[in-house]
């Protein structure tokens, strides 16, 4: 699991960044759907379909439980004596849960500049992020792409965003992600060499973010159920969903960072009805628990290439439930929809419903879309924004729900016990006191929803009249 270094690294950073983020996105809807509308419900037809919305009722009292907690803020005088009638602002200045993106990392480096709309956006929508491609095994041994890996990556955790590395392994022909030599190795049937060069590499890269504290973990292995050229080699005669050597990369990916979260990353799983699918990426969780590889969590990818890639609420919790059995972190993955059945307002409804659903789910700690703007999107259709900037109605759909529905601004004052109660969702704050003579500031952090914390401030200028 990440260190607390890790922790406090990211939430120092963040502030810097995150303030302003609410301020900057409320109101701000253009050319916008409304929420109602992305719920698929009317005026006229909300009576009627109040049974279809209890999906959403039980989600809201999920996220309730396990994503907020009731926080006293207690405000006192020098002498330690409760301060009734004192101003309390509580401010959020970052989530907890991971909201994040896929970075192009040669546009970031190679063809944006400060203050750009790509910069902008990137760093007010986002807390998390995973470069798309530099971080693959052939990038990474280019040299000139790794120069664009290692200076985007500096770049993204300078501004407090969390990472996660994708990927150490993907078998996959043809998409950067295998070196020249391991292809030729593959195509001799020479199995010394990559045996030899797969775990060279998996202490390699994973070492050499070992001492970034904000890169807090790892897919060690993306989508066997498929590609699995290189195990086939390794281990002749084991099935792809039960190869040995899968567990071992696993454990070289942790002596090279002990600290780091380590997951298996897979599509399929929560997009569509590729049942056979889910069973086969069931088997190899299974497989790795069974062979003691420190697996922590599954990446789950998002990508719907078609409107009839939509599973319901329902169908979206059952497939969390069942790999929650088996770990106990969740990645939503490379989330987006494209392809020609999509309409704006559809991508915007099922954005609504999907990211309240994940978010209502306990074991997810993030959800990641496969980049946020079409002009560089691999399929040139992200879910945010058009190639000329212009705002998508799920643009609306995801600021509103984050940075607003989701997100706690609150004042008021304390009571003659010189309390102030409230519920917060769960992330890092600025909390205000203040009195007609004195104001204090702390910055907390709120990161489990069963501690019902209290934050006292204390005002050393105030002095009880006793």
């Amino acid at each position: 699991m990440p260190n607390d270094e890790r922790e406090r690294h990211r939430r120092a950073s963040a502030g810097e960044f995150a303030t302003s983020r609410r301020t900057v996105l409320t109101g701000a809807t253009v050319g916008a759907v409304s929420l109602a509308g992305c719920t698929g419900l009317s005026s006229e037809d909300e009576g009627e379909d109040d049974e279809a919305m209890s999906w959403e009722r039980a989600a809201d009292e999920r996220i309730e439980e396990h994503r907020t907690t009731d926080v006293t803020v207690r405000v006192e005088d020098g002498d330690g004596e409760p301060i009734d009638d004192a101003r309390v602002e509580v401010a959020m200045r970052e989530h907890e849960f991971g909201f994040g993106t896929a970075v192009n990392a040669e546009h970031l480096i190679e063809e944006t500049e400060p203050g750009d709309e790509y910069r902008t956006h990137l760093t007010e929508l986002f807390n998390k992020v995973v470069l798309e491609n530099r971080h693959k095994w052939r990038f990474w041994e280019t040299p000139d792409e790794r120069d664009l890996a290692e200076t985007a990556t500096k770049w993204l955790l300078a501004r407090g965003l969390e990472m996660r590395g994708h990927t150490c392994i993907w078998q996959r022909r043809g998409q950067g992600a295998i070196p020249d030599d391991i292809v030729e190795a593959m195509d001799e049937e020479n199995r010394s060499p990559i045996e030899r060069r797969t775990r060279g590499h998996i202490t390699d890269i994973v070492g050499y973010y070992s001492d970034m504290p904000a890169l807090t973990e790892w897919d060690v292995l993306n989508e066997q159920v498929d590609f699995h050229e290189l195990t086939d080699l390794l281990d002749p005669g084991a099935p792809p969903t039960e190869p040995p050597r899968i567990a071992n990369w696993f454990r070289v990916a942790e002596r090279a960072d002990p600290n780091a979260q380590l997951f298996i990353n897979e599509y399929n799983i929560i997009v569509g009805d590729d049942e056979e699918h889910r069973d086969q990426f069931e088997t190899i969780v299974r497989h790795l628990l069974a062979h003691d590889a420190p697996l922590e969590g599954v990446g789950i990818q998002g990508h719907h290439s078609s409107v009839d890639d939509r599973r319901s609420p329902e169908e979206l919790l059952e497939t969390l439930d069942r790999f929650v059995e088996l770990v106990p972190a969740i990645q939503i993955h490379e989330y987006d929809t494209w392809g020609e059945e999509w309409t704006d307002e559809m991508e915007a409804e099922y954005l609504y419903e999907f990211l309240k659903t994940v978010y209502s789910h306990p074991a997810v700690q993030g959800f990641l879309m496969w980049g946020f703007w079409d002009e560089i999107h691999w399929q040139g259709n992200a879910p945010l924004f058009e190639e000329d900037w212009s705002r998508k109605p799920a643009y609306d759909v995801y600021t509103d729900l984050v940075f607003d529905e989701w997100w706690t601004e609150e004042e008021e004052t304390t009571d003659s016990d010189g309390e102030y109660d409230l519920t917060a969702f769960l992330g890092e704050y600025e909390i205000t006191a203040a009195t007609d003579n004195e104001t204090e500031t702390t910055i907390e952090t709120f990161d489990d929803p069963w501690t019902n914390p209290t934050v006292v401030i204390r005002i050393d200028g105030e002095r009880s009249s006793d």
